[in-house]
């Protein structure tokens, strides 16, 4: 009567080592190894998907260029789809300098929305965009201070707002999780600015 006692809490003591995680990895043990290599892998979550802000710098040179230095703040959102095709919207506020050699402005407060359709190739996504913006000539001369100060300057009196239509392509690399840097080529339609 001992004997079954012990061999009984032996293989209680036994088939508590060894619970439903290893009976998993039994199984899939004794599959083939080229049945093993099918069975799918949990996904991580893409590098490139979900809300997003930041801030950007500009510079512009050439002759004549007024204050060529300018940035904007934004905030945006991506969505990368199963065959990695990544659309997102963005947001932004900033000052553009001019590139106009004439006139009285020395750049443009802007504010901006654009929709981006790329493609994640890793930590690389080329992608193209196009969006509306209003810029407002700053002929005040102040420059890029903050993206609050350029959409507030921006809307305190509506003369001289133009509306236009902006279209481009970029790269973007995410140096890590956090943090992506990026070159965007955008040029602006119907009679506005320079594009920021």
């Amino acid at each position: 009567m001992r004997m079954a006692a012990r061999l009984f809490f032996a293989s209680a003591a036994l088939g508590g080592l060894f619970g439903p995680a290893a009976a998993e990895e039994l199984a899939a043990s004794s599959l083939p190894l080229f049945a093993q290599d099918l069975q799918p892998k949990p996904q991580e979550p893409s590098i490139w998907s979900g809300l997003y802000v930041g801030s950007e710098v500009f510079a512009i040179s050439g002759k004549g260029v007024k204050g060529g230095f300018g940035g904007a703040g934004f905030i945006g959102y991506d969505h990368v789809f199963a065959n990695n095709v990544v659309v997102g919207v963005r947001a932004d506020a900033g000052y553009s300098p001019s590139l106009a050699r004439w006139g009285a402005a020395r750049g443009f407060d802007f504010a901006s929305t654009n929709v981006s359709v790329g493609y994640e190739m890793g930590r690389l996504k080329p992608f193209v965009t196009a969006g509306v913006a209003l810029a407002k000539p700053d002929v005040i001369g102040r420059g890029f201070t903050t993206p609050t100060d350029a959409f507030n300057d921006l809307f305190d009196q509506t003369a001289g707002v133009k509306a236009y239509g902006t279209f481009g392509a970029g790269l973007d690399y995410a140096v890590t999780d956090k943090l992506t840097v990026g070159v965007t080529v955008s040029a602006g339609v119907g009679g506005g600015p320079a594009a920021p």
